[in-house]
């Protein structure tokens, strides 16, 4: 008994599963900036200098005001990059399979996710963002090589 893989059907699972992770932290991240204390300093009085401090740009630019904007956009994109990629492999993956900047663009994105996660951020962050990259690489070279050799 001969096994079949379709390579096209794990490359399509493997955006999915991506896209999906994705979207999932983006709309986590969305819950932890509004709905939760998650995002906050753990020394609460930090939070009320971040209220009252401005950046030096504009005296409007309240700190904690774009410390909750920055997290807010963060998730949006997220969420953004997740739903289109989603999207594109449930409903349009030739489209996607036949379209590298799409694709190269998303490996792009989560490349720097992981980098700035690991850089500046916590390495919770990183190994999140590098669940989809693994994924969308991979994805991206079945991809690649079925081109290759079709």
């Amino acid at each position: 008994m001969e096994i079949s893989i379709n390579k096209n059907q794990v490359a399509r699972i493997c955006l999915i599963l991506a896209s999906v992770i994705l979207l999932f932290f983006g709309i986590l991240h969305l819950h932890g900036t509004f709905f939760s204390t998650d995002l906050y300093p753990s020394d609460l009085g930090l939070i009320e200098k971040l209220k009252t401090a401005t950046i030096q740009m504009d005296e409007s630019g309240i700190i904690w005001k774009l410390w909750i904007g920055f997290n807010a956009m963060f998730s949006v994109g997220l969420i953004f990059i997740g739903s289109v990629n989603l999207y594109l492999s449930t409903k349009h993956f030739e489209f996607i399979r036949g379209n590298n900047p799409i694709l190269t663009l998303t490996i792009c994105s989560n490349i720097f996710f992981v980098w700035i996660g690991n850089r500046y951020m916590i390495s919770d962050f990183a190994i999140s963002m590098a669940i989809p990259l693994i994924f969308f690489a991979i994805g991206y070279l079945i991809i690649q090589l079925k081109r290759l050799t079709t």
